[in-house]
């Protein structure tokens, strides 16, 4: 019994708090996420698989669920072949275990009026032995942020390499609050609000692009994940609007205004959340092509912003610069290659006593340092049932996402690189308005 899950909860309604309910649980689970990543424990330079089969009708040999992947067996790679190995390589780590992830809840739920609801939770997960695609291929050194080709033990033989392994991790805490009124008198409501926090060293979609500093790994790739949203309130609701045959008013309205102005229905969702968080980067120098380089941080770019207002500051998020621009010069995050701090006369320094000067040199920025915009969103839909003859029906529908039109601004460009465009946000992460009308017959 290698992969234990255990579970564990309850559910308690105290005597004295009636309409109240206690529930609170915790479990462990596995998880298959590495097995996309097989493929590096079959492939190599030396050594090719193909394993077709084909089927003849109407009675098919290998029958899916049951023998459509016959087994086969893979050779050992000898150790010549693998001394003769050059160009890029990604391999397999082979201390591979399970990736597993504890989550806990903590919940108590109160009713009170005959339609109203209140929930107020808090749930969180802890996450071990996540994937990570890493960089053995690693130029840095415990206690520097200079990178020295001789540092790295391939250098030289290899022009690529990549380790899959279990040493990622990953943690989320929230806070949840929910009302919820059912629908009554022609109105419902119902609004969520999450509190939250998300920090991972193995990030989604990795694959080897963050920093992964062998002196450092993974360490110095924790920080907030790509999709911590720390606010969100979501807000929906339904209201018969009050005016029409068999509503609270204008029920004896003529025909004329009860088909015009009677009888609609209005509902709308609003969603309003903090923004995505991004990472000041530097450009790449080191011999590992798809290395994340952090800048250099020396000042918050979005306080040091005089005018904050993206709608009239010219679509900026973070204080602009110039490429090469330096502290010294006004700038707050700068290429840590070409830093001051990290010079000697101009140039990167030597390898103290070695003639070896450093390639490149990593930044002091964390990962997703930095939040972009929000989202402030508003979609509403308005719809009408008109009778046509005995049980037919016609319902007239208009729907409008985005109704306001509000540009929903995306992260900016943050790269120091990025020249006159740094810090200036080009693109959004929400459509403008769409309208849409339609129409259903039911008979």
């Amino acid at each position: 019994m290698t992969n234990w899950a255990p579970r564990i909860g309850f559910t308690y309604s105290p005597p004295a708090l009636k309409n109240t309910v206690v529930r609170a649980g915790w479990g462990m689970y596995y998880t298959t996420q590495q097995a996309v990543n097989f493929q590096y424990a079959v492939v190599s330079q030396v050594i090719t698989i193909n394993n077709a089969v084909s089927n003849t009708q109407p009675n098919p040999q290998y029958v899916l669920g049951v023998n459509a992947m016959p087994g086969f067996t893979v050779g050992q790679i000898t150790q010549p072949q693998a001394d003769a190995i050059t160009g890029p390589i990604q391999y397999f780590s082979a201390t591979q275990r399970s990736p597993y992830v504890e989550q806990w809840n903590f919940d108590v739920q109160h009713t009170f009026g005959a339609k109203n609801l209140v929930d107020v939770a808090y749930i969180g997960n802890a996450a071990h032995r996540l994937p990570l695609n890493w960089n053995p291929f690693d130029c840095s050194s415990p206690g520097s942020n200079l990178c020295f080709d001789s540092n790295n033990p391939y250098n030289g033989k290899f022009s690529y390499m990549q380790e899959v392994d279990n040493i990622g991790y990953s943690n989320y805490n929230a806070l949840l609050v929910k009302f919820q009124h059912q629908f009554s008198d022609g109105f419902s409501l119902m609004a969520n609000y999450t509190y939250s926090k998300a920090m991972a060293a193995s990030q989604q979609g990795s694959n080897g692009t963050l920093n992964q500093r062998r002196s450092c790994l993974p360490g110095c790739d924790y920080g907030p994940s790509t999709s911590n949203i720390p606010q969100s309130l979501v807000i929906s609701g339904v209201w018969e609007l009050p005016y029409g045959h068999n509503r609270h008013f204008g029920n004896s309205s003529n025909a004329l205004m009860n088909t015009v102005i009677g009888g609609w229905d209005l509902d709308a969702i609003v969603t309003m959340r903090s923004g995505l968080p991004f990472t000041m980067t530097a450009p790449n120098n080191t011999a590992w092509s798809p290395g994340q380089i952090r800048a250099n941080t020396y000042c918050d770019g979005r306080s040091a912003l005089s005018n904050k207002d993206v709608r009239t500051n010219g679509h900026y998020w973070l204080k602009s610069q110039t490429v090469g621009q330096t502290e010294q010069q006004g700038a707050c995050y700068v290429d840590p290659s070409r830093d001051p701090v990290n010079l000697v006369n101009g140039s990167l320094p030597l390898k103290p006593g070695t003639t070896e000067r450093a390639r490149a040199a990593f930044g002091t920025s964390s990962f997703d340092s930095m939040r972009g915009p929000g989202i402030n969103n508003w979609d509403m839909g308005v719809h009408k049932v008109f009778p046509l003859f005995k049980e037919s029906t016609f319902t007239l529908r208009g729907e409008f996402f985005n109704v306001w039109n509000h540009t929903q601004f995306a992260n900016p460009n943050s790269g120091v690189a990025a020249g006159t465009n740094f810090g200036l946000i080009t693109s959004t992460q929400h459509a403008a308005r769409i309208i849409q009308i339609g129409g259903m017959i039911k008979f």
